[in-house]
């Protein structure tokens, strides 16, 4: 049996190991792509996980988006004979992921071109105007798993990235340079040779170069670090390489050969823009793996002009559309028809409650319903914007990473540093030596102590660990997180989608094989056009099957789909039979106000009763076997669901009540987290009404996929279980004896080099040759240290 899902190679709970697939999406991928003959795509993929895809290719998204800005383009360039898409794609992983959407692209009538940009899930489409059909495209990826959505706006990790990766590229070309044109030096070219003094000049303006692209970021990050009284890898970085700059500058003005370390500077400013590179890019990599998509709308349409206002812009009093699946972005009063909305995003509770005219509806909470005749439901604000809870839970909330231990050791190592260069200089100038010599001394000093070997291999450790939990559906977005997480002693967990499942489990999936396939494909088009949660988690049971048969069923079998909001779904087939699916005791005809008989939903075919479901909430896999590796981290549960439900999930997990709260605001959380721990805290959630807390606890992860928190926390997980928090500390300890290896292999290569030039014996080429080879040893001692195969992992779990 696999151990990993076959499509996107997301290690299987046990229960799945008989499937080979994680969830029904995957399942139902792994089928298209074969039945549509694109099988290639497993040969490029070679193994690199990608997103789980749960129930993504089965939903219904609104695209309407994508319409609107096709026309806007077209309408501003109207004599165009193509029309060009930029937008952005999530779902990429890999290089076959990029072939697959290209194939699916280039297949459809008019398609010229597709790019892809995978680090920034970016795509740039072009196509003949008037020859394609864009909004069909846009459904045919979400069906393979990918969702397509609007440009990205430009942040600030993404310019930075953009900005390291163009100093890379040039501080190479300045390093490889000053590397050539020292050289013929390192040979023993005379001085007296008709190139020498050119020679040196070029490798003088690359290195000058190389500071200016290259040194000047380091030099500007550790000005703003010691401004906020903040000691960072990049200081001892910009001292060395500002030092052996100037020292080197000397040099060549004094003619004095021993002092020119142009070529270190240029190399080393290389070096360590790579090291920092290859961090900044595995981070840059887990914020694009998901679309900047938020249920939260950024406009909304105004009830009687139509027109778009932005929600900042909305005041008490005006009279706005909600489409169903948005979010609330102010309290409002259902100004007409009723709708059902989910308030789980903002108070825990994962049943839906159903709303009529003049009723009050919370900021946060979700529009699950369509408004009438398919409209969206029109709602009436109560605030302004500015006052909302919603705005309030949305604020950013930046916090500079910082390590106590990091910044001590570099206190003193810088000082360290600096009393040898400088008493090493006076030293050997005290007993007659000449100034050049003790200058040289001093300058060697300095080059040699430069943090070549931290400065690749810390971002090494890093990026082995973060790939390490890559495979486990775990993404780090923000730096100095290792060290953070070996700091925790306290755990938070949300209960409602964060324990516990995101939808609620059918109690006897069993008797879904019982249908015939008419009566399956007329349930899975009921559950297709509802977003109710218990509709999309018979979907989910029903599996490929359902998917397969409604593919299969012939559009005129049935005349349309109806949604009455605190009811159900109702269709009308061909021949006259009206099926239904909604609240126990509705007979699927009358639209008058039902009084549920009881618990769950019922399926009826012209008003007799075929079957009743029944659900439960259901836990995450093997979360209690997790949680009991845990107890040593006194994990909580702040819920704000009811007692009996959050008490209920407690007692499976065995928390002591003590560490239970429940009906807590997003406020009562934050509080809470402050009271109990608040430096030394893991809070992991997955709702608006987590927000406050996550801005209190020291680290932050998110359940992905809900669309707000993934962009506040420290790592968002896409698995369905939690087994990899265990793996996540005892991952840490390994970086931790990584980082400490090569902390004692640094310290100890220092002390050596240092004796070495403090016995004035130290010259440019041989640091040019110490330099990369205790950056290939640190390098090494990592790898050694930090496991990335599969054997490895297995290890993990002993």
């Amino acid at each position: 049996m696999p151990d990993q899902c076959i499509h996107c190679e997301t290690p299987l709970e046990p229960s799945q190991k008989d499937s080979g697939f994680c969830c029904t999406g995957c399942e139902f991928v792994y089928q298209l792509i074969h039945d549509q003959g694109l099988e290639k795509f497993y040969d490029l993929k070679r193994g690199e996980n990608s997103t789980p895809l749960r129930d993504q290719p089965f939903q219904q998204y609104d695209f309407s988006w994508l319409e609107e800005s096709i026309a806007k383009y077209e309408a501003d360039s109207p004599d165009a004979v193509t029309t060009e898409f930029e937008g952005s794609l999530q779902g990429i992983s890999c290089i076959g992921c990029v072939w697959l959407v290209e194939k699916l692209f280039l297949r459809c009538d008019g398609a010229i071109r597709c790019d892809i940009i995978p680090t920034s899930g970016s795509i740039h489409l072009t196509w003949s105007r008037g020859h394609h059909d864009p909004l069909a495209f846009a459904q045919d990826l979400q069906r393979f798993g990918y969702l397509l959505g609007s440009a990205k706006s430009g942040s600030k990790h993404t310019g930075e990235f953009r900005q390291l990766g163009s100093r890379l590229g040039i501080c190479g070309a300045f390093a490889l340079n000053a590397m050539v044109f020292s050289l013929p030096r390192y040979l023993g070219m005379p001085d007296d040779f008709a190139f020498a003094g050119i020679f040196d000049l070029i490798t003088l303006l690359s290195a000058t170069l190389a500071m200016l692209v290259g040194g000047s970021w380091f030099i500007k990050r550790a000005y703003f670090g010691l401004r906020a009284k903040i000691l960072h890898m990049d200081t001892p970085i910009a001292l060395g390489v500002s030092l052996a700059y100037i020292g080197s500058l000397a040099g060549w003005i004094w003619h004095y050969d021993s002092l020119m370390y142009f070529d270190f500077v240029a190399i080393f400013i290389f070096l360590m823009l790579g090291g920092r590179w290859i961090q900044t890019a595995a981070l840059e990599r887990n914020r694009n793996r998901l679309l900047e998509q938020t249920p939260v709308p950024l406009n909304v349409k105004n009830a009687h002009s139509g027109e778009s206002m932005e929600i900042d812009a909305i005041q008490c009093g005006d009279h706005y559309l909600l489409p169903a699946g948005q979010t609330t972005p102010v309290s409002s009063v259902l100004a007409q028809g009723s709708a059902d909305f989910s308030l789980e995003w903002i108070n825990g509770e994962p049943d839906p409650v159903h709303r009529s005219p003049g009723m009050l509806i919370p900021a946060g909470a979700i529009n699950l319903s369509q408004g009438q005749e398919n409209l969206a439901t029109h709602l009436t604000a109560e605030e302004d914007w500015k006052n909302s809870l919603l705005a309030k839970l949305l604020q950013a909330s930046e916090q500079t990473s910082r390590s106590p231990l990091m910044e001590k050791i570099l206190r003193y190592y810088l000082t360290a540093v600096f009393l040898l260069g400088i008493g090493g200089g006076l030293a050997w100038s005290l007993s007659g030596a000449s100034l050049a010599t003790a200058a040289q001394v001093t300058i060697s000093v300095f080059v040699i102590s430069c943090p070549c070997a931290l400065g690749v291999a810390l971002p090494l450790a890093d990026e082995l660990a973060s790939g390490r939990m890559r495979t486990l559906g775990v993404f780090i977005r923000k730096p100095a997180f290792w060290s953070r997480i070996r700091q925790i002693k306290t755990l938070f967990f949300d209960k409602t989608g964060t324990l516990t499942m995101d939808l609620p489990e059918l109690v006897d999936a069993k008797q879904l094989d019982e249908f015939d396939d008419a009566t399956t494909a007329f349930l899975a088009h009921l559950c297709a056009h509802s977003r109710h949660p218990l509709s999309r988690s018979v979907m989910r049971s029903l599996g490929l099957r359902g998917q397969r048969l409604i593919t299969q069923t012939d559009s005129e079998t049935r005349i349309k789909v109806h949604e009455l909001p605190g009811l159900g779904t109702s269709m009308t087939t061909s021949s006259g039979t009206i099926w239904s699916l909604g609240k126990c005791g509705w007979d699927g005809v009358t639209s008058d106000p039902v009084q549920a008989t009881h618990a769950g939903c019922e399926l009826r075919c012209d008003g007799q009763l075929v079957t009743h479901f029944q659900f439960q909430e259901a836990l995450r896999p093997e979360a209690a076997e997790t949680l009991q590796q845990l107890h040593h981290l006194n994990p909580h549960i702040l819920s704000g669901d009811h007692n009996d439900r959050v008490n209920h999930i407690a007692h499976l997990l065995n928390i002591q009540p003590d560490h239970v709260h429940s009906g807590l605001s997003p406020d009562d959380k934050a509080a809470l987290v402050r009271q109990i721990d608040p430096n030394h805290s893991l809070f992991l959630g997955d709702g608006a009404n987590d927000s406050l807390a996550f801005d209190a606890a020291a680290i932050t992860g998110a359940v992905a996929g809900r669309g707000l928190l993934e962009a506040k926390a420290d790592f968002y997980f896409l698995s369905s279980g939690l087994h990899f928090i265990p793996t996540m500390f005892k991952l840490a300890q390994k970086h931790a004896r990584a980082v400490r290896t090569v902390f004692a292999f640094s310290l100890a290569y220092n002390l050596i080099a240092v004796a070495v030039c403090l016995a004035g014996l130290m010259n440019p080429l041989i640091a040019a040759i110490l330099m990369p080879l205790s950056s290939l040893v640190s390098l090494s001692l990592v790898a050694l240290k930090i496991p990335t195969n599969n054997r490895a992992n297995e290890l993990f779990a002993k």
